[in-house]
């Protein structure tokens, strides 16, 4: 049995491209707590960079029927966030399944399961992030959940956030908080630029360092 969710709103052009150079650990650091998929989701190759709204999709362990139908169904751009529970024991995606969703155009999957094939996929360079490398196929038969939200590698995500992921992992904006999001996320990074400059001029020490130490009781012997 399959399961659809609404479809929902994606994010449009201007609001993603605000995104393409913005590093994911400087995101996180401004959305706080709680909105990057665990340290086990990892590109698959270094440098594999991601971008788009999500599609999302929970998938029972060892079975990959409702990723075929995501493929089918996502728009081009989308990124299929995938939730398989971390499964370890069979891969739901592989070099024909990523074939397949970058000729339909889609931006990326990032996958809290494994994957297959893994020298080919690395050498097409297509973005995929998982949690590791497995040979054993999957079976077909469902249930799976599409559209819907959902948590994945803990961190809730709905379908049209926007999901970025780098060589730090994935973070998810969500959809309503993206434009503010960015912005700051520019600010902050002009704001370590000025820090990594005076580092360079032997400012070693942040400015807030001292009173910190002394609000907690620190002291500098």
């Amino acid at each position: 049995m399959l399961t659809f969710g609404p479809d929902f709103p994606r994010p449009p052009a201007a609001l993603l491209a605000l995104y393409r150079e913005l590093p994911v650990a400087t995101v996180s650091d401004v959305l706080g707590p709680g909105h990057v998929l665990h340290a086990r989701v990892k590109p698959l190759a270094p440098g594999m960079r991601v971008l788009g709204p999500a599609y999302t999709l929970r998938l029972p362990v060892s079975d990959n029927l409702g990723m075929h139908v995501a493929v089918k169904d996502a728009q081009p751009g989308d990124v299929v966030v995938a939730d398989q529970q971390g499964g370890q024991l069979a891969a739901p995606v592989g070099e024909i399944m990523a074939a397949a969703a970058h000729h339909k155009g889609l931006a990326g999957i990032v996958l809290d399961g494994v994957v297959r094939d893994a020298a080919r996929l690395r050498a097409a360079g297509w973005p995929v992030f998982a949690t590791g490398v497995h040979a054993q196929q999957c079976r077909k038969d469902g249930p799976a959940w599409l559209r819907e939200p959902m948590t994945c590698a803990g961190v809730e995500v709905r379908s049209g956030d926007i999901v970025l992921g780098d060589d730090d992992g994935v973070v998810v904006i969500p959809l309503e908080r993206a434009e503010a999001v960015a912005r700051e996320v520019v600010q902050k990074i002009e704001k370590e630029s000025q820090r990594i400059a005076a580092i360079s001029e032997g400012v070693v020490s942040p400015a807030w360092l001292v009173e910190t130490m002394e609000r907690v009781g620190i002291v500098n012997r």
